[in-house]
């Protein structure tokens, strides 16, 4: 009797990759991302459409990653719109690391992780219901990352937050500590 050998399948990496268009609905010039770049514009003077086939992926108004952020899981989006984008231009992109598909954040009342703490651990469409707090001024990421915006039901500026310690709104970058809704990044 002959023993039947194991049949072993390699899995097919995960393809991380966002292409980001000149034109709406995904003409014109085009660049395909497979990693960070710090700057975009010897590659088109603006954006208007993007696919992410793969991972998520935050774009930047300025170039080293600066300015509005917008974050774009995979899918399709035929203009700028589609990503809440104040504008079509975009500078910079980078994907989003350690996504683990849980959430654990604290977040406090005032900077130095001072004061009242509330602890989040799922996408929370209204701050201000959830916690009844207006304001959120440092933030400790257990878990994540994830995304905060500046009004409710996932409105206004994006702000994404990776694992670590913020001590105060300004080191996400936001020029307020107004924080409506949190929202976790999927796997």
């Amino acid at each position: 009797m002959r023993l039947m050998e194991p049949i072993f399948t390699v899995p097919r990496p995960i393809l991380l990759k966002i292409v980001l268009y000149e034109d709406r609905n995904f003409q014109g010039r085009s660049y395909e991302c497979k990693g960070d770049t710090s700057d975009l514009h010897t590659f088109f003077s603006r954006c208007n459409s993007a696919r992410v086939n793969g991972g998520c992926w935050v774009l930047y108004e300025r170039p080293n990653y600066m300015g509005y952020q917008y974050i774009l899981a995979p899918g399709e989006y035929p203009d700028y719109h589609h990503w809440i984008g104040f504008n079509d231009c975009v500078r910079s992109c980078r994907l989003v690391r350690h996504v683990s598909g849980h959430l654990k954040l604290k977040i406090f009342e005032k900077p130095n992780f001072d004061g009242q703490m509330w602890e989040v651990t799922e996408s929370t469409p209204s701050i201000q219901e959830r916690f009844l707090c207006k304001e959120v001024h440092s933030c400790k990421v257990l878990e994540g990352p994830c995304v905060f915006f500046e009004h409710a039901n996932y409105h206004g500026r994006q702000y994404l937050l990776e694992k670590g310690d913020y001590s105060r709104y300004t080191e996400w970058g936001a020029m307020t500590p107004n924080v409506g809704s949190v929202r976790q990044i999927p796997l």
